[in-house]
Parts: structure tokens; sequence; C-alpha cells
């Protein structure tokens, strides 16, 4: 589910001895391959936030947790990535190390053009509504989360949604790949009359608390802060909140509803209808045939792959449980055709894979079961997923969210699946998640106007 992500940069600009804010690239040299990565730095009064870009990967505004500049030197945490930065300001340049996963690397940045990247769909100032950035507090965790509530201009009380974004270290507009796109689906609601909250997930962005440590459930007891801060607002109609969750924001929405009536819709874009592990499973057989393996050694390793996500059910984090899961990635890695292991080293695969697997976050999702929360949903249900999302197979989990509702005895619900959309709902050619940075629509239209119509209709019920 979340990869380890190396990144990059090119060009130069001059810059005062001073000033941090910009874009630096440089380049990171791993056993002979030279990786590029860009840092872009923006400064809002005195607090600095830092977004990433690989090309080599196609991967683009990946949000990190926590950027400080102080007495000329820079330091840049991405937790969710495994990542820290730190380097001292000398003139033009920025010598420092690169360390992820505990090893350092060299990295020199210098200053870059940021490049320009064609996104339409992205809102533009002046609005014709209000924003206000704010904070609201998850006592129950000592955790503030910041976002942002965008408010009709006019009079009145309005139905309100909170979004809830999917996993990995999002900001509130959901940042990926150059995309914003709940800043898009923001907007889009708020000019047909909603209050619209979007937030920095925990540990991210200007949210405190650790990322890292933390478990779809936790997101899940922020969320449902979210709607309660929404219920104090002389803006929102009480009667009237729902959640738009996407990817895992759309298990996390069933999640917050199954336990507050206060809810009254939800919206499932790519949510999850199977297992945690059913899911993972799959996105395992889809990159094993991008490998061009034989299909007899790709059933041996997705059933080592079954097997090791298995035992995680029993846990301890004992030395013998790291070992053992250690020996289990080592003998996956040995599976795997030659010309594969050739550009995958195995040192590297088993820390990569081990770090991210052994986090309280992987083992939780692998045992989630949606179905468990589905069943207790009795608000009104709208559940969408792309016909080539390859994250999240549409018939499968359409069909599974279905199911779970009708065991409830909740007929309030409609399902769809749009053909030729993504995991983003973007129109796409393949798919694939290296596909997402080079299209330059953020969403579909149609989602837009679907999942505002919908809304509608239930309100008007």
């Amino acid at each position: 589910m979340k990869a380890t992500i190396l990144f990059l940069f090119l060009v130069s600009a001059s810059v005062s001895a001073q000033e941090i804010a910009g874009s630096w690239s440089g380049i990171l040299d791993v056993m002979g391959n030279r990786l590029p990565l860009i840092f872009h730095i923006s400064k809002t009064d005195s607090t600095y936030t830092t977004t990433m870009d690989s090309p080599a990967q196609n991967a683009l505004g990946l949000p990190t947790s926590k950027t400080s500049f102080a007495g000329n030197k820079l330091e840049i945490v991405a937790t969710g990535l495994g990542i820290f930065y730190q380097g001292t300001l000398q003139g033009d340049s920025i010598p420092g190390t690169f360390n992820q996963g505990g090893i350092p690397f060299p990295l020199v940045l210098r200053p870059v053009d940021k490049p320009v990247l064609n996104r339409p769909q992205e809102p533009k100032p002046p609005f014709p509504y209000k924003t206000e950035e704010l904070k609201f507090t998850n006592e129950k965790d000592n955790i503030e989360l910041a976002g942002t509530l965008s408010i009709p201009d006019s009079a009145g009380t309005f139905p309100a949604v909170v979004l809830i974004a999917g996993s990995g270290p999002h900001d509130r507009d959901e940042t990926i790949f150059g995309h914003k796109p709940f800043l898009v689906i923001a907007d889009h609601l708020t000019r047909k009359g909603f209050v619209v909250l979007r937030y920095d997930k925990r540990g991210t962005g200007q949210s405190t608390g650790s990322y890292p440590i933390a478990t779809t459930q936790d997101f899940a007891t922020d969320a449902a802060v979210a709607v309660e801060y929404l219920k104090t607002r002389r803006e929102v109609n009480k009667s009237a909140i729902g959640l738009i969750g996407h990817s895992e924001g759309g298990v996390i929405a069933p999640m917050v509803a199954s336990e507050n009536r206060d809810v009254g819709f939800i919206v499932l874009m790519a949510g999850m209808g199977e297992k945690g592990i059913e899911t993972t499973m799959e996105q395992n057989r889809m990159a094993l045939e991008l490998l061009d393996m034989e299909p007899e050694n790709s059933e041996r390793s997705l059933k080592a792959i079954r097997e090791m996500f298995e035992s995680l059910s029993e846990w301890k984090g004992t030395e013998a449980d790291r070992a053992a899961l250690r020996d289990r990635l080592s003998q996956l890695w040995e599976q795997y055709p030659i010309l594969v292991k050739m550009k995958l080293k195995k040192d590297a695969f088993v820390r990569d894979q081990f770090n991210a697997i052994a986090t309280p976050w992987y083992r939780q999702f692998l045992a989630l079961d949606p179905a468990e929360y589905l069943q207790k949903v009795k608000c009104p249900v709208l559940a969408i997923n792309g016909e080539k999302d390859t994250q999240v197979l549409a018939e499968k989990n359409l069909e599974a969210i279905k199911s779970a509702l009708d065991k409830g005895q909740n007929y309030r619900y409609e399902t769809k699946t749009y053909p030729g959309l993504n995991h983003l709902f973007q129109e796409c050619e393949t798919g694939r998640a290296d596909e997402y940075g080079k299209i330059e629509q953020t969403l579909s239209p149609d989602i837009l106007s679907d999942i505002t119509f919908w809304i509608k209709k239930q309100l008007n019920n």
C-alpha cells in the first residue's frame, strides 16, 4: 500500500542568504544510481511547509510532515516515507544529508525554478465564498488538527461535508502527483451551497501528532472529531452533516457513521468492501504481473505473501517475530526473476518492506474488515469506483459494500462504476499509478456533478 520513495532536481537561480522559500534540487547517489529529488518550500507567516517531487518516478507534490529553518539550518521530515533531510544554507547551495530508513546519503541542494504543472481544474482566487484557516482538537489523543473551512458567502445555515483522505501522509488538499483533488471537491461543493471541512492528517502539514504510529482507527477518531467540530459552527445545519471519503477514507467514513447517528450521509470514493488483506493481495497480484513473472512463479510468490500477511495476526513484535518476517521477505526476494533481482537489491528490499509491513497501520489494515462497520451504517450511502481502478477493484468491492449494507438492512444506497476512470477518478488509459501525474485532469466532472446531485437528493427526502 505504501511505497518507499526516493527523490530529485535540476536548474538554478540566485537566492538571498537568509531566504529558503522556493524550489531546491539535488541528486542522490545510491550505489551508483543517480536519483533526482526536488523540495518545494513555501512560507506562510513564520511557518514553513514543503512538498517533494521524484520526477524519475513521476511522483509529484508529495507532502512532508515538518519543515524548519533557523540559523541557516534546514530540516525537512517526511515521517510517512521514513525520510529526514538536514542541511546548512551556504550561499546559493545547501550541503546536507538525506536519510531514509536509517541510511544516510550526501545531498547538496541548489535553487531551481518550480515546474509549472497544467492542472486546469485547480481553483484560483478570488473565490465567491469565504475560507477560514482553523484548528480543532482531538482531546482523546491530545492532537491538534489544522484545516480549512469553506463557507458559502450568504446568510443562513448550510449542509456540511467532511473530506477524509486516503492512505499516506496527505495534507488537507489530498495533494498527490501535483493534483489537489480535495481542493477541487471543496471548491465545487461550496459553490453549490455546502460548508466543507478538509484537514491535514495527524502528523502531516500543520497538524500535530505522529503519523508513523497512527492506524486507520486513529484516523477515524480524527474524522469523528471533525464532525463534532462542524456541529459547533453557526453556519452549519446540524442535521445535514455528511462524510466524503476517498480510498482509505472510504473505509473510515463507515467507521465513523456506524457509531454516530448525527452523520446524515456518506460518499465512498473508491472505498473498500473487501477485507484489507484481500485488497493488499490483489495489489500484489497486479504488481507481480508487471514483473512479467511466469504464472507458476507468480502463484508461488502470492502464496508466500499471503502466508506472511496471515502470520502478522499473531505479531507481538518480539525479536523472534522480527527475524521470522525478515526471513520470509528474504525468501520472497529469492523467488523473483533474475532481471528483477538485479534491479532490486536484496538488503534494500528486505529492509524497506520490513519497515512498511511492521508498522501498526499496515498490520491493522490487513486485519480490517469494512463489512463490520458497513453493516451498522443506517444513513444513505453512495459508493462509486472507477472501472480502471487498479488499487481498489471496482466490481469486487462494490459488490462487497452492497452485500454488507443489505445484511445490515440498510437499503438506502446507490453504487456506480465509472467507465474509463482510475483510482483518482481521472479519465485515463491504463489506470496504473504511474499515469496519475501525467494526466492534466484532477477529477472527472461527472464525479463532481453526480456526488452533488446525490447529496442534494438525500437532503430533500
